[in-house]
């Protein structure tokens, strides 16, 4: 490759070597050099001759920035392959300059690009690496540099020790001196960093005994200690890479390097565990934890009497009244003791975790016997009326608990000295507040006022909890500690009775103390105690089969009988879940029998509506709850609900309050069951068959006038479009042939004969029973949710039916209709393709025409002639809405062709903009009608409806024509429709003078706006920030249109976040501030107003010099809103003022 000539490449080595040159040029040096080098242009060889002068000149100043240059240019050349000659001769000169003070930096920066390199491309050699470090050692002063250079030194040591270890072995003493002198007294963040991180490498590099580490253990924690705990702190915009966290977490892994340490840093920890500062606990806490995890267990266990006692003090202290010194509010205060207490249980577990295998029993006794711990067991046990007394410090009680609890499960020898010193004295204490020892459950006949001891009850369930975790750990041997004398099992059995009759005391509590947050506690224990029983492995439950059955039997009569009591109803819901998953994790098949029948089958009992007392929703939820414990409880809870749906269906023409009870249930089962069957799978098979029974029932149903009362229609369609969008294409085939066959054998002659051709312009509708419109909605249920590739029967014959009812008005039709055109048009697998297009064009043309024109009216007039007056508006009035249900239906349309890309959506669009903008010749009225008024309102009514077919076409649907009901989608549809529009509606918008018009035309304008995607609409945003701006003045005046103002406005705090958006607000600040102060005080809608005082707070960011003038009318609105009679309104107007109070 040709060399380039020096003439070239030596400017840029002289303008780095001027020091007068700015930093961006002397960095652009070091690029184009590196460049030139690594594409082969210029040589190393070449590079180092021609800077000779600059590398060894006694220009101090000159020589240090040649040989940084050298250095910067090796560092950009990692990858560059370099020969064994080059590597050498690089590396003595970088190795020598080491001793040149003056030019340090360079030959930090050069030996760090040597020591980075990889093998494959040429590295430095180990004795060269030997050399390199004898000479830092000897001849760099480490604290005596700037912090960048001290940063490049312990870059370059922990290279050294991480990559190149076997140098290190003959250095010893030298080594860990240097180490400790470059160290001492550090004070910058990012070298602190580096240097926590040199010293756990160098103390990882000799840990044999009697070694280095050990001899300098003392020396280097020394150093250590001075940073503990870590106070450092930076601010939020400090761009360092080095946090708080960071460096505390770099120091603990510093102590933890070597077990060596351990003289020294366990009773730092210990002794910083006093401290008042919640940081210091929290980092005591942590760094004692993987202390203990390192240290090993021969050399804690001399400290764990100490660490007990300090842990216990944290523990129990805090939890009373131990303050902290915090500048937090009194949450943030409750909040620290409660992480600490957190950590000083985590490490209290570790602590047995590791220590305990060494001395096992001394570690147990030292904890079960601490005086404390047994007199606070005592207390708790013999406490009378001790409601109040345990509860005055749940914290404390929680500590006491957690502490035995985390002892019991640590081992199975564990768990039995618990449960020997304390267990049968707790259950014994319950008994006798319970009054079970004299037989009396006051609890249950409610006339006690003796309460039972909760103090008892948590710790016995804590003990309860232990046992389950110790059993789940040792399944292999639960016979050898059940064929022991003594074991944490007997205890549980000798007692298992009397818990039980404890526990379900508390659950048949009178309803009037259940209401006291005391009682929830008592309830909640209560629970959790039979939860934890009914979830021990079945190999090793305390519980025989009729005990198991009769806990079950508890929780589920709750659920049918004590519905009124919420808190208890729902922990027992939540518990029978718990066990119903437990079951199935454990492959307990004997319990899977049992809970089958006591639960699930009695819970999802809904063939009669009205069997139970419990309400309604409290019964599909219980179903819901419990199934989702499994699939299988799920299937038996789904044919449960199938039953019971198509069972009432059936009963419906002599029982119309099932009507309410099937919608009931089929918002049930789509909105919650079949999603959740959805994503565990296997639902295909279940939605078929569920499909064709209910194609069975409508048979019978559509003749009643039934179907359409209290929404039973609506939620048919609804499920069935669900069951048949999850089918498989063969299994929707089969539904289509069915719904296709029952509405075939069904539809009235007249009807029929309508769909055997398509209606000609103008072919007057037929009319249409209300049998025909139930059937035609439940077939367009079935049409929305098939596949593309589903073949449907006589899709001509459908689609003229559907035809027929969308110009009735029928809006399911357009559902259809859309969804046909969007999934099959030119469609290489159906024959029928290009006739789709003729029929699509037939569709469209008798739209338009019997929108734009009055015949139909003409036609229901006609016999009206003689009439009165209210007679014809009347049907004047139901004439009309037929036409916006038909403009409607064909935005429909519109929306399934724009969203697969059709050219025809052009047509609908464009005769949307001429209802928008044309006067009322368009509609068509007689003069007998405009006598009556109707002219303007008809007009606006008609407008209306065209400005929301934009919103349907732009929109996303849930109805149909979506990825649930595999719609046909191209990619960016909503983006390209929207820049063909803009053009168009900006022009209307211009040239309209009629304020109806021109508020029509913003509506429309609107929902296009506020559906396409943000980043389209600020591309545009030049064109568009006006009209934009303008149509949120006009149409905050109506309530009506308070939705699309809230989404116009979303769209201009988005612009608020682009820099191009921002570039255009700034142009028409003034405007912009003027609306936005108007809406403000938006009376229709608090988010308005809310996202309002957002926008002005996001101007605040805005130039300073722009933004200033509008400082006084953006406070007087502000200002205004701080008495608004919403909290969170007010809030945003406190910021806001805040903000720009600011500016000066």
């Amino acid at each position: 490759m040709a060399k380039v000539p020096l003439g070239e490449w030596v400017p840029h080595v002289e303008a780095f070597v001027d020091v007068s040159r700015p930093p961006a040029q002397h960095s652009a040096s070091v690029d184009a050099l590196a460049a030139l080098v690594n594409k082969d242009k210029l040589t190393l060889f070449d590079l180092v001759s021609k800077m000779e002068m600059y590398l060894t000149t006694t220009d101090h100043i000159v020589r240090s920035r040649g040989i940084l240059l050298l250095g910067e240019i090796l560092c950009q050349i990692s990858f560059k392959q370099l020969d064994v000659n080059a590597i050498s001769t690089l590396s003595e000169f970088f190795i020598s300059r080491l001793s040149d003070w003056q030019a340090l930096r360079g030959a930090l920066v050069g030996c760090l690009a040597l020591l980075h390199r990889k093998q494959s491309v040429g590295s430095i050699i180990i004795a060269d690496v030997e050399r390199l470090l004898e000479s830092f050692l000897r001849n760099v002063q480490v604290q005596s540099l700037a912090p960048a250079d001290r940063k490049l030194c312990f870059q370059i040591l922990n290279c050294i020790l991480d990559q190149y270890p076997e140098a290190v072995k003959t250095k010893g003493d030298e080594l860990l001196y240097g180490i400790c002198e470059a160290i001492d007294e550090e004070k910058d963040p990012e070298c602190l960093k580096l240097s926590f991180h040199l010293v756990e490498v160098v103390m990882k590099q000799f840990p044999d005994p009697s070694g280095l580490a050990e001899q300098f253990a003392s020396e280097v924690f020394e150093i250590l200690s001075k940073y503990y705990p870590i106070y450092f702190t930076h601010g939020v915009g400090d761009e360092l890479d080095a946090t708080r966290d960071d460096l505390s977490r770099a120091l603990m892994h510093a102590f933890c390097s070597t077990p060596y340490f351990e003289p020294f840093a366990i009773p730092l920890l210990l002794d910083k565990l006093s401290s008042s500062l919640p940081l210091a606990k929290l980092d005591s806490l942590k760094y004692l934890d993987n202390c203990i995890r390192c240290y090993g267990a021969e050399r804690m266990v001399r400290h764990a009497t100490a660490i007990w006692f300090k842990l216990k003090e944290v523990m129990f202290s805090l939890s009373i009244d131990q303050n902290l010194s915090t500048s937090g509010s009194s949450k943030d205060v409750e909040k620290n003791k409660n992480q600490i207490v957190s950590k000083a249980l985590a490490c209290l577990r570790t602590a047995i975790t590791y220590m305990g295998s060494s001395d096992e029993d001394r570690l147990i006794n030292l904890i079960l016997l601490d005086e404390d711990i047994v007199n606070n067991i005592h207390s708790v046990a013999s406490e009378e009326n001790s409601v109040l007394t345990s509860l005055q410090n749940p914290i404390q009680l929680h500590a006491l608990g957690s502490v035995i609890s985390i002892l019991a499960e640590s081992s199975t020898h564990s768990c039995t000295r618990v449960l020997q010193a304390h267990f049968t004295r707790l259950v014994d204490s319950l008994e006798i507040s319970a009054g079970l020892k004299s037989r009396h459950l006051n609890t249950c006949s409610g006339s006690s006022t003796a309460p039972i001891n909760y103090g008892a009850l948590y710790l016995s369930v804590q003990m309860l909890s232990s046992c389950r975790e110790v059993a789940l750990v040792s399944q292999e041997d639960i016979p050898a500690i059940k064929s022991a004398k003594e074991s944490w099992w007997l205890i549980l059995e000798k007692n298992i009775d009397s818990i039980i009759r404890l526990l379900q005391s508390l659950l048949v509590i009178d309803s009037q103390s259940v209401r006291s947050a005391v009682r929830q506690e008592y309830v909640s224990c209560a629970v959790k105690g039979l939860l934890i029983l009914a979830t021990f492995p079945e190999q090793c439950s305390p519980l025989s089969a009729n005990t198991y059955e009769d806990v079950l039997l508890m929780l589920t009569s709750v659920i049918t009988s004590k519905y009124e009591n919420v808190h208890l109803w729902r922990l027992s819901l939540k518990a029978l879940t718990s066990i119903g998953s437990s079951i199935l994790e454990f492959h307990a098949s004997q319990k899977e029998i049992i809970y089958n029948k006591v639960v699930v089958d009695k819970i999802s009992s809904l063939r009669e509506p009205y069997g139970t007392s419990m309400p309604l929703n409290l019964r599909l939820e219980a179903n819901f709850e419990v199934g989702t414990a499994g699939p299988n409880y799920m299937l038996r809870v789904v044919k449960s609900l199938e039953e019971a749906v198509v069972t009432n269906i059936s009963e419906v023409n002599a029982r119309i309050e099932n009507v309410e009870y099937i919608v009931n249930l089929l918002e049930c089962y789509c909105g919650r069951v079949l999603p959740w069957l959805f994503t565990s799978g296997g639902v295909n098979e279940l939605a078929l068959s569920f499909a064709m029974r209910l194609w069975n029932e409508i048979r019978d149903l559509a003749i009643s006038d039934r179907i359409r009362s209290q929404g039973l229609l609506s939620s048919l369609m609804m499920g069935m479009q669900l069951l048949v969008g999850i089918c498989t294409e063969e299994q929707q085939s089969l539904i289509v042939q069915k719904a296709y066959a029952t509405i075939s054998s069904m539809l009235s002659l007249s009807v029929k004969s309508m769909t055997q051709h398509p209606l000609a312009v103008d072919e007057s509708v037929p009319l249409c029973s209300v049998h025909d419109t139930s059937l035609v909605c439940m077939l367009s249920s079935v049409i929305v949710g098939v596949r593309p590739q589903t073949p449907l029967p006589d899709m001509k014959m459908m689609i003229n039916l559907f035809t027929v009812f969308l110009l009735k008005g029928q809006i399911p039709a357009a559902h259809a209709l859309a969804s046909i055109f969007n999934k099959y048009l030119q469609n290489s697998e159906f024959s029928h393709e290009n006739e789709l297009d003729k029929l699509l064009g037939t569709i469209l043309e008798r739209c338009f025409s019997t929108i734009s024109s009055s015949s139909d009216m003409k036609i229901a007039l006609s016999s009206a002639g003689t009439t009165d007056d209210a007679y014809c508006s009347e049907s004047l009035s139901g004439i009309i809405v037929s036409k916006n249900d038909i403009l409607s239906g064909l935005a429909w349309i519109g929306k399934g062709l724009l969203m697969r890309g059709h050219e025809k959506v052009k047509d609908i669009s464009l005769f949307l903009l001429k209802c928008l903008c044309s006067d009322q010749s368009l509609v068509g009225f007689s003069p007998h009608q405009q006598e009556h008024g109707t002219n303007d309102s008809s007009y606006v009514s008609l407008a209306t409806s065209a400005a929301d077919a934009f919103h349907v076409m732009m929109s996303d649907s849930e109805v149909c024509l979506n990825k649930k009901f595999h719609a046909r989608i191209k990619p960016l549809y909503k983006q390209r429709f929207f820049s063909i529009l803009m053009p168009i509606f900006l022009s209307k918008i211009k040239e309209s003078t009629a304020m109806t018009t021109k508020l029509a035309l913003y509506q429309a304008f609107g929902h296009i706006v506020s559906n396409a995607p943000v980043p389209a609409v600020i591309t545009e945003a030049h064109q568009i920030l006006l009209v934009m701006v303008d149509s949120l003045a006009k149409l905050s005046t109506d309530i009506k249109d308070k939705d699309l103002v809230y989404s116009m406005l979303l769209i201009l705090s988005g612009m608020l976040m682009d820099e191009k958006g921002k570039e255009c607000i700034l142009e028409n600040i003034h405007i912009v501030v003027g609306v936005l102060t108007q809406l403000v005080s938006y009376p229709h809608m608090m988010v308005v107003r809310e996202t309002a005082l957002q926008c002005f707070v996001a101007m605040s960011n805005l130039p300073h010099s722009k933004i200033y003038r509008m400082r006084a009318q953006i406070l007087q609105a502000t200002i205004r809103a701080l008495d608004d009679k919403k909290r969170t309104v007010r809030q945003e107007a406190v910021l806001c003022r805040q903000t720009w109070q600011s500016f000066a």
